[in-house]
Protein backbone atom coordinates (compact mmCIF):
# COMPACT_ATOMS: atom_id res chain seq x y z
CA UNK A 1 0.00 0.00 0.00
CA UNK A 2 3.17 2.21 0.94
CA UNK A 3 4.12 2.00 -2.61
CA UNK A 4 0.74 2.40 -4.34
CA UNK A 5 0.36 6.04 -2.24
CA UNK A 6 3.63 6.98 -3.32
CA UNK A 7 2.75 6.80 -6.81
CA UNK A 8 -0.51 8.68 -6.36
CA UNK A 9 1.57 11.29 -4.77
CA UNK A 10 4.14 11.34 -7.58
CA UNK A 11 1.57 11.32 -10.27
CA UNK A 12 -0.35 14.36 -8.60
CA UNK A 13 2.68 16.40 -8.25
CA UNK A 14 4.11 15.78 -11.87
CA UNK A 15 0.20 17.02 -12.78
CA UNK A 16 0.75 19.95 -10.83
CA UNK A 17 3.69 20.67 -12.58
CA UNK A 18 2.72 19.47 -15.71
CA UNK A 19 -0.10 21.97 -15.98
CA UNK A 20 1.69 24.97 -15.44
CA UNK A 21 4.30 24.25 -17.46
CA UNK A 22 1.95 23.19 -20.69
CA UNK A 23 0.42 25.52 -22.63
CA UNK A 24 -3.84 25.68 -23.04
CA UNK A 25 -5.03 23.35 -25.52
CA UNK A 26 -8.76 23.48 -25.65
CA UNK A 27 -9.33 21.73 -28.61
CA UNK A 28 -10.28 18.11 -28.36
CA UNK A 29 -8.81 16.03 -31.68
CA UNK A 30 -10.31 14.19 -34.06
CA UNK A 31 -7.87 11.73 -34.68
CA UNK A 32 -5.60 10.20 -32.10
CA UNK A 33 -2.35 8.13 -31.50
CA UNK A 34 -0.58 6.97 -28.51
CA UNK A 35 2.14 4.45 -27.31
CA UNK A 36 1.40 3.61 -23.42
CA UNK A 37 3.23 1.72 -21.00
CA UNK A 38 1.28 0.61 -17.68
CA UNK A 39 2.29 -1.42 -14.33
CA UNK A 40 -0.44 -3.11 -11.77
CA UNK A 41 -0.26 -4.40 -8.48
CA UNK A 42 -2.70 -6.02 -6.71
CA UNK A 43 -3.52 -10.07 -7.13
CA UNK A 44 -0.12 -10.70 -8.90
CA UNK A 45 1.63 -8.22 -10.72
CA UNK A 46 0.65 -6.53 -14.43
CA UNK A 47 2.38 -4.52 -17.02
CA UNK A 48 1.94 -3.80 -21.01
CA UNK A 49 2.66 -1.67 -24.12
CA UNK A 50 0.44 -1.12 -26.29
CA UNK A 51 -0.12 1.30 -29.38
CA UNK A 52 -3.28 2.75 -29.72
CA UNK A 53 -5.59 4.89 -31.89
CA UNK A 54 -9.34 6.65 -31.35
CA UNK A 55 -11.52 8.72 -33.41
CA UNK A 56 -13.87 11.55 -32.46
CA UNK A 57 -17.28 10.72 -33.07
CA UNK A 58 -20.45 13.45 -33.53
CA UNK A 59 -19.71 16.85 -33.32
CA UNK A 60 -18.02 17.52 -30.29
CA UNK A 61 -15.72 14.06 -30.83
CA UNK A 62 -16.31 13.72 -27.05
CA UNK A 63 -17.38 10.33 -27.36
CA UNK A 64 -14.69 7.97 -28.97
CA UNK A 65 -13.93 4.74 -29.78
CA UNK A 66 -10.95 2.78 -31.30
CA UNK A 67 -8.17 0.11 -31.52
CA UNK A 68 -4.82 -1.07 -31.08
CA UNK A 69 -2.05 -3.33 -30.37
CA UNK A 70 -0.97 -4.60 -26.28
CA UNK A 71 1.67 -6.96 -25.10
CA UNK A 72 0.78 -7.65 -21.82
CA UNK A 73 2.54 -9.78 -18.89
CA UNK A 74 0.70 -11.15 -15.50
CA UNK A 75 3.11 -13.13 -12.77
CA UNK A 76 2.96 -14.17 -9.24
CA UNK A 77 3.70 -16.95 -6.91
CA UNK A 78 1.36 -20.04 -6.17
CA UNK A 79 -2.05 -18.46 -7.21
CA UNK A 80 -5.02 -20.90 -7.59
CA UNK A 81 -5.69 -21.05 -10.92
CA UNK A 82 -9.58 -23.23 -11.24
CA UNK A 83 -11.63 -24.69 -14.39
CA UNK A 84 -12.10 -22.20 -17.15
CA UNK A 85 -14.34 -23.93 -19.63
CA UNK A 86 -17.60 -22.13 -18.99
CA UNK A 87 -19.80 -25.62 -19.58
CA UNK A 88 -17.69 -26.85 -16.13
CA UNK A 89 -17.99 -23.51 -14.22
CA UNK A 90 -21.53 -23.74 -13.98
CA UNK A 91 -21.50 -26.29 -11.47
CA UNK A 92 -19.42 -26.06 -8.58
CA UNK A 93 -19.13 -29.95 -7.77
CA UNK A 94 -16.76 -29.78 -11.68
CA UNK A 95 -14.50 -26.94 -10.55
CA UNK A 96 -10.65 -28.11 -10.28
CA UNK A 97 -8.15 -25.95 -8.68
CA UNK A 98 -5.01 -25.79 -10.63
CA UNK A 99 -2.06 -23.96 -8.24
CA UNK A 100 0.96 -22.79 -10.43
CA UNK A 101 3.83 -22.55 -8.65
CA UNK A 102 5.48 -19.60 -10.65
CA UNK A 103 2.70 -18.22 -13.24
CA UNK A 104 4.28 -16.33 -16.12
CA UNK A 105 1.65 -15.67 -19.04
CA UNK A 106 1.68 -13.02 -21.51
CA UNK A 107 -0.63 -11.89 -24.55
CA UNK A 108 -0.39 -9.58 -27.58
CA UNK A 109 -3.50 -8.94 -28.46
CA UNK A 110 -5.86 -6.09 -30.61
CA UNK A 111 -7.69 -4.11 -27.97
CA UNK A 112 -10.59 -2.28 -28.47
CA UNK A 113 -11.10 1.57 -26.75
CA UNK A 114 -13.80 3.46 -25.49
CA UNK A 115 -13.77 6.92 -24.40
CA UNK A 116 -15.24 10.11 -23.06
CA UNK A 117 -13.65 13.40 -22.94
CA UNK A 118 -14.39 15.74 -19.89
CA UNK A 119 -12.18 18.05 -21.20
CA UNK A 120 -9.29 18.63 -23.57
CA UNK A 121 -6.92 17.67 -20.57
CA UNK A 122 -9.45 14.91 -18.66
CA UNK A 123 -10.70 11.60 -20.21
CA UNK A 124 -12.84 8.55 -18.53
CA UNK A 125 -11.44 5.19 -20.86
CA UNK A 126 -12.40 1.26 -21.39
CA UNK A 127 -10.42 -0.83 -23.27
CA UNK A 128 -10.67 -4.52 -23.90
CA UNK A 129 -8.26 -7.19 -25.81
CA UNK A 130 -10.49 -8.60 -28.04
CA UNK A 131 -8.35 -11.97 -29.93
CA UNK A 132 -4.12 -12.41 -29.81
CA UNK A 133 -1.79 -15.06 -29.41
CA UNK A 134 -0.63 -16.33 -25.23
CA UNK A 135 2.87 -17.53 -24.62
CA UNK A 136 5.01 -17.58 -21.08
CA UNK A 137 6.85 -19.52 -18.54
CA UNK A 138 5.60 -23.14 -18.64
CA UNK A 139 5.77 -23.80 -14.77
CA UNK A 140 5.27 -26.72 -12.52
CA UNK A 141 1.75 -27.07 -11.19
CA UNK A 142 -0.11 -28.93 -7.70
CA UNK A 143 -3.78 -30.45 -9.08
CA UNK A 144 -7.22 -30.62 -6.63
CA UNK A 145 -9.49 -32.61 -7.84
CA UNK A 146 -13.19 -32.08 -7.38
CA UNK A 147 -13.61 -35.43 -7.05
CA UNK A 148 -11.74 -38.52 -6.05
CA UNK A 149 -9.64 -39.60 -9.49
CA UNK A 150 -6.60 -41.61 -10.09
CA UNK A 151 -4.84 -38.13 -11.85
CA UNK A 152 -1.80 -37.01 -10.30
CA UNK A 153 -1.47 -34.12 -7.75
CA UNK A 154 2.11 -33.06 -9.68
CA UNK A 155 1.77 -31.78 -13.53
CA UNK A 156 3.66 -29.33 -15.91
CA UNK A 157 1.49 -26.46 -17.59
CA UNK A 158 2.59 -23.81 -20.28
CA UNK A 159 0.04 -20.48 -20.81
CA UNK A 160 -2.69 -21.14 -23.32
CA UNK A 161 -1.71 -20.29 -26.97
CA UNK A 162 -4.54 -17.67 -27.83
CA UNK A 163 -6.88 -15.71 -26.49
CA UNK A 164 -10.55 -14.75 -27.33
CA UNK A 165 -12.99 -12.56 -26.30
CA UNK A 166 -16.31 -14.59 -25.78
CA UNK A 167 -17.62 -12.82 -23.01
CA UNK A 168 -17.34 -13.92 -19.19
CA UNK A 169 -16.44 -17.30 -18.86
CA UNK A 170 -16.52 -18.53 -22.82
CA UNK A 171 -13.29 -15.95 -22.65
CA UNK A 172 -10.03 -18.45 -23.67
CA UNK A 173 -6.42 -17.41 -22.96
CA UNK A 174 -4.92 -13.95 -21.00
CA UNK A 175 -7.63 -10.93 -21.73
CA UNK A 176 -6.65 -7.51 -19.84
CA UNK A 177 -9.15 -4.94 -19.63
CA UNK A 178 -8.69 -1.45 -18.15
CA UNK A 179 -10.96 1.13 -16.96
CA UNK A 180 -8.94 4.33 -16.23
CA UNK A 181 -8.67 7.87 -15.73
CA UNK A 182 -6.41 10.13 -17.50
CA UNK A 183 -5.21 13.48 -17.82
CA UNK A 184 -2.84 15.54 -19.93
CA UNK A 185 0.09 16.60 -18.13
CA UNK A 186 2.21 18.53 -21.52
CA UNK A 187 0.47 18.32 -25.00
CA UNK A 188 1.73 15.45 -25.86
CA UNK A 189 1.94 13.29 -22.32
CA UNK A 190 -0.82 10.98 -20.30
CA UNK A 191 -1.11 9.88 -16.71
CA UNK A 192 -3.38 7.07 -16.49
CA UNK A 193 -4.63 5.60 -13.49
CA UNK A 194 -7.34 2.95 -12.97
CA UNK A 195 -8.51 -0.57 -12.28
CA UNK A 196 -7.00 -3.47 -14.31
CA UNK A 197 -8.98 -6.71 -14.58
CA UNK A 198 -6.42 -9.40 -16.50
CA UNK A 199 -7.34 -13.10 -16.75
CA UNK A 200 -4.57 -15.44 -17.10
CA UNK A 201 -4.77 -18.96 -18.50
CA UNK A 202 -2.76 -22.22 -18.00
CA UNK A 203 -3.21 -25.15 -20.10
CA UNK A 204 -2.22 -28.81 -18.84
CA UNK A 205 0.19 -30.83 -20.14
CA UNK A 206 -2.96 -33.86 -20.13
CA UNK A 207 -6.44 -34.31 -19.60
CA UNK A 208 -7.73 -34.20 -16.71
CA UNK A 209 -10.50 -34.41 -14.38
CA UNK A 210 -14.18 -33.94 -16.89
CA UNK A 211 -11.54 -33.91 -20.09
CA UNK A 212 -10.31 -30.32 -19.18
CA UNK A 213 -6.64 -28.87 -19.25
CA UNK A 214 -7.68 -25.31 -19.18
CA UNK A 215 -7.42 -23.17 -15.81
CA UNK A 216 -8.18 -19.34 -15.49
CA UNK A 217 -6.87 -16.99 -12.33
CA UNK A 218 -9.34 -13.57 -12.47
CA UNK A 219 -7.04 -11.03 -11.46
CA UNK A 220 -8.15 -7.17 -10.11
CA UNK A 221 -4.99 -5.38 -10.01
CA UNK A 222 -5.02 -1.44 -9.42
CA UNK A 223 -2.60 0.08 -12.12
CA UNK A 224 -0.45 3.35 -13.17
CA UNK A 225 0.84 4.30 -16.50
CA UNK A 226 1.84 6.85 -18.92
CA UNK A 227 0.80 7.65 -22.71
CA UNK A 228 2.85 9.33 -25.40
CA UNK A 229 0.52 10.79 -27.98
CA UNK A 230 2.66 12.29 -30.59
CA UNK A 231 -0.08 12.14 -33.50
CA UNK A 232 -3.52 14.82 -32.79
CA UNK A 233 -5.29 16.26 -35.70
Amino acid sequence: MKKIFKTITLLAILALVGQRLSAQNNEIPKVSQSFEANIGFGDGTTGSLSWNRTHGLFQSKKIRIGYGLRLSAFGGNNLEYITAPANLTKNNETIDTLIVESPLTMGLSAVIHIEYMLSSKLKLGFNIDALGLGFGRESDARFVSSESSEFPANLTAKPTSYNVLLIGDNDIGQLKSEFFLAYRITDPLWLKAGLDMTFSEYTTDRLLTHENDRFRYKAMLFFVGIAFSPVNR
